[in-house]
């Protein structure tokens, strides 16, 4: 189960390293280093945002009603990003492989590689308590909203 979850997010983050700028709030003349990927920016700012506060939830979490809410809020947050993120993904089809990401995205790419860093450690902790009823369901929302990303 913890290695369907991670998975999930993985494939989700794959799709997800396509641009991403730190203080996205200053408008689009912050995106602009970004060529023609200067759209993504914004959506790519608040997909990064969720999934860190994801992980300041899962470090927190101490039962599973903890897990379960922070994958709920989470999942409900990436439903809406869902449509934005697939039609990044259909628009740049270069993000689908991400073996050699633009020179554009370099930056976010780490930042992205770094959060994947703190995912796993955050997912070790959570572990004893993916088995909870809670945390399944919550789970299996979690995933269909990450499937339909793709």
């Amino acid at each position: 189960m913890r290695k369907t979850m991670i998975l999930g997010l993985a494939l989700c983050l794959v799709v997800g390293i396509t641009a991403c700028k730190k203080g996205g709030e200053a408008g689009a003349d912050a995106y602009a280093a970004l060529g023609k990927y200067a759209e993504i920016g914004p959506v790519m700012d608040k997909f990064i945002g969720v999934n860190e506060d994801f992980i300041a939830a899962l470090g927190k979490a101490a039962t599973a009603d903890d897990v379960a809410a922070a994958m709920n809020a989470v999942t409900e947050k990436m439903a809406e990003l869902a449509p934005k993120m697939k039609a990044i993904g259909e628009k740049f089809p270069e993000f689908k492989t991400q073996d050699n990401p633009p020179a554009e995205m370099k930056p976010f790419n780490d930042r992205i590689e770094a959060m994947m860093g703190k995912m796993m450690e955050a997912m070790g902790k959570v572990a004893p308590f993916m088995q909870d009823p809670k945390v399944i369901a919550a789970q299996e929302k979690y995933n269909q909203v990450m499937g339909d990303m793709k």
